[in-house]
Formats: structure tokens, sequence, C-alpha cells
């Protein structure tokens, strides 16, 4: 029987590394000793330390393209030390996404699986009874994001693609718009559009809209005060088909939207 606070002999440090190597996960290692599992992690990262996975893009250009449009739309960077007291060690990069917990747990899990085909370690937070972040934390994640997006200090109000829609290929620009609206849009009983304070993110969405034959119209509200004009992107009710066709949506509850449009059409022809 191990008495409280009792220390872990040599003979059993030995059996942890053992195990250790042979693959024994720390759950096993722990109902065998006898120990918390926080006990048997820190002797496991004395001699075994967390090893950093590699950045790899194992996704096609149109997922990037989704990860990148959801960015773009409803994404957050931070960064900041580890500890202030050690100026040195390096920096935390934190990259968000906020979603609505009540429809939006699908989308969430999706985009956590495009996170992990990066070979990233995303987890969701539940913030609130609303609030629903898919976090993960990669510098070199937000220095890809870097390549395809372009802001200041204000992101919101400052956010667009860095390079021309030509640099872009077809599949990625489709990706970057769906994922936009995934985030930003919102469907009407006709037609499907996006609303951002970002004149230039509208802009790139209407070019891309426009790239591949849809009929858009373009507005946008002064909402008075210290709030910034509002821009609107709307793809109209005739090509909906062709937004269905190349844009599409990954968020399931803006699926099921789209397609009840679509299939009153149908009905109405």
């Amino acid at each position: 029987m191990r008495l409280k606070h009792q220390r872990l002999s040599s003979e059993e440090l030995l059996l942890i590394r053992k195990l250790t190597d042979e693959g024994k996960s720390l759950n096993h290692l722990s109902s065998l000793i006898g120990v918390g599992k926080p006990t048997i992690y820190y002797q496991v990262r004395k001699f075994k330390p967390r090893i950093k996975k590699d950045f790899i893009v194992n996704l096609a250009d149109f997922q990037i393209g989704e990860l990148i449009g959801a960015f773009a739309g409803d994404g957050n960077y931070s960064h900041k030390k580890y500890d202030k007291n050690y100026p040195k060690k390096s920096y935390q990069h934190r990259i968000r996404y906020f979603l609505t917990f009540s429809k939006e747990r699908e989308y969430a899990n999706y985009l956590k699986s495009l996170l992990a085909n990066l070979n990233l370690n995303p987890y969701i937070v539940k913030r609130d009874e609303s609030v629903l972040i898919v976090t993960v934390g990669s510098k070199e994640f937000i220095n890809f994001i870097k390549e395809y997006l372009t802001w200041g200090s204000d992101k919101t109000y400052t956010i667009k693609l860095k390079k021309k829609l030509s640099e872009y290929s077809d599949e990625f620009l489709c990706g970057f718009a769906r994922g936009l609206m995934d985030t930003d849009g919102f469907l009407n009983s006709g037609n499907v559009a996006c609303a951002c304070i970002s004149k230039e993110l509208m802009n790139n969405l209407a070019e891309i809209f426009t790239k591949f034959n849809m009929d858009i119209t373009r507005t946008s509200l002064d909402r008075g005060g210290n709030t910034r004009r509002l821009y609107f992107v709307r793809v109209r009710s005739k090509s909906l088909t062709e937004y269905s066709k190349f844009i599409g949506f990954s968020n399931s509850h803006k699926i099921n939207s789209l397609n009840n449009i679509l299939e009153r059409r149908i009905r109405k022809d």
C-alpha cells in the first residue's frame, strides 16, 4: 500500500522508463504503480521531453481556402510571452475561430479536423452558452495564414487577400469564399449574402463570385455614430445554383437553409 507523498523508488523509476519505452500509457502506469497521472507524467518528461510536431500541409487547395476564409471571417490571432520574467523564451501564438454554440457545433468539429490534418493540435472550448471557440497554438500556422492574408492593427477592418486573385488557384478561391460565407455569410428567403466592415475583403469576395459567373449586388450601410460602415455582397436568386455548385457551405445549418431555398425554387418552377 503506497503512503501519501511517498517518493518513487529507483526500481519504480526504472520500471516507468522501461514500460514507457514499450509504449504503455500513462493510465496503465498510474494504475500499476499506484500514483496519479501527473506524477507519472512528470517523471516521463524527464527522459522523454515533448516532441514538437512538424507543421505539414496535408490539405487540398479548396480546404486550405476554407481555413483561410474562415479566419478572415471569424478568426482571431494573439501572441504573448509565456513568462515576463524570462523574455528570451519563445512566444505563444494562438489562433482562434469564434462560432455560435447553438448552431455551429458540427462546423467547429469540421474546422478542428482540417487543422488536425496540418499536424496541429486543435481543441474546442465552450466559453458560455452562446460561444464556441476552435483554438490552436502554432507560430507556423499563423505564418502560413499570412502567406494568403494581410491586415493591420485592426484585423476586422483591414483584412483582405494578400495577392491578386489571378495568383491563387480556382480551388483555393472557391474554398476561401466558402470559409468566409460559413462564418460571416447568411441566407435570406431568396439569396445568400455576406456582411463585413472590411471593404477590401468584400471586394475580394465579389470578385470571386463574379469570376464564377454569379449575378451579385453590392450595398453598404452607414450605421451612424462611431460604428463603422457595413459592406454587403449578395448572390441573387437566379445564381444560387451556380453558388451551390462552385462555393456551397460546410456549415450544416447553412447547407440546410440553402437546400430549402433551392427546393422551393424547384417546386415553384
